[in-house]
């Protein structure tokens, strides 16, 4: 297909809460360190969903906004992009025409000293990320405001390279907080949708703990069990906590919760064992509780981790060059059912990660 690199096609939603259309909105020549990325796939995170209905749940009733936070509408998301480089601006070194790629869509202000430390995806200042607050992947064309947010794929599976960008990394930047385990030791994963079922092949392939699937869904079960997961659980079946702890021998030294919700926190709270430590990733929301001398009394480690660096997407890339890593299903669908897709991941009916293609 022929494209216009003068007219980007999107698919934008352009009331908090309303359905995408497709629209059509010109795009200048690049200039400086920008480049033109013809999209060819662009995964779905959950977090679209909250970025589609305007906030996150706070707790307590409250509700941020993303209005509040400077994001315009009509939005176009989408922040999982692959695809390949089409257009370069004048001052663009290194990168070549035609070289598949897959974008880093965390832009921070280029300007304060956390983005000088690689760490953009943290900037207090960030108004810049792709499919958020600048036009993301949820069309056949992306304006990249400069080549270094770049990471080329090689020989990598296209699609599932593009889910590194975020699946991909968040899974890596929250293992990544966690203490060297042994094979004595289990780590739990709460929640294995998209994210933590990437979390699973990549623990499978990074340390030699016992993996500990948890999820309500059977399916998301079977799939983890089927990508590296040691034991699979139901959080709600009667005891779960207890069954949990006793068939891991009381040793689970870390738990990853990629729900974040009241329930899922507490859950892993109260799975790890005394000196444990506790990864908060997911954004459904909610209040987190936990009776203070309890952090002192458990020397617990409790932590959040939002998304990954550039360099951690770099670093992901070059591992799955190197070494093979459990491929967790991919549901390939066109652009263009987008509003399906969206409404079957907010129903649960997604196992893995869902993945546009344009």
């Amino acid at each position: 297909m022929s494209l216009n690199y003068r007219c980007a096609h999107r698919w934008a939603f352009s009331a908090w809460g309303g359905a995408l259309a497709e629209q059509a909105d010109e795009l200048v020549a690049p200039t400086g360190q920008e480049v033109t990325v013809r999209i060819r796939h662009c995964g779905i995170c959950h977090s679209d969903l909250h970025i589609q209905a305007g906030g996150f749940d706070m707790g307590g009733g409250k509700l941020s906004s993303l209005e509040r936070a400077g994001t315009r509408l009509p939005v176009t998301m989408g922040h999982e992009i692959g695809g390949e480089v089409v257009e370069l601006g004048p001052k663009v070194q290194g990168l070549a025409l035609g070289e598949q790629v897959v974008v880093y869509p965390w832009i921070g202000c280029n300007a304060c000293p956390v983005c000088a430390r690689g760490d953009d995806h943290l900037c207090p200042k960030a108004q810049n990320t792709l499919g958020i607050q600048r036009p993301g992947g949820f069309a056949d064309l992306v304006r990249v405001p400069h080549a270094r947010y770049l990471v080329p794929i090689g020989s990598l599976d296209p699609a599932r390279a593009a889910t590194f960008a975020c699946a991909g990394i968040t899974a890596y930047g929250a293992i990544r907080k966690l203490d060297a385990m042994t094979a004595d030791e289990a780590v739990a994963v709460i929640g294995c949708g998209g994210v933590g079922m990437t979390a699973v092949a990549l623990l499978s392939a990074t340390t030699p703990a016992r993996i500990v699937a948890i999820d309500p869904d059977p399916a998301k079960r079977d799939s983890a069990l089927a990508h590296g997961a040691a034991l699979a659980f139901d959080p709600a079946a009667p005891d779960a906590l207890k069954t949990i702890n006793k068939a891991c021998g009381f040793n689970i030294a870390g738990a990853l919760d990629f729900v974040g919700g009241e329930a899922s926190s507490a859950m892993a709270v109260n799975l790890v064992r005394r000196t444990g430590q506790v990864v908060i990733v997911g954004l459904f929301g909610g209040e987190f509780r936990l009776p203070l001398p309890m952090f002192a009394l458990r020397s617990l480690r409790i932590s959040g981790s939002y998304v990954g660096s550039l360099h951690d997407l770099r670093e992901l890339v070059a591992l799955a060059q190197r070494v093979p890593l459990p491929a967790i299903p991919l549901d390939l669908r066109p652009m263009a059912s987008v509003n399906t897709a969206l409404a079957d991941l907010a129903q649960g009916r997604v196992v893995g990660r869902v993945v546009l293609q344009a």
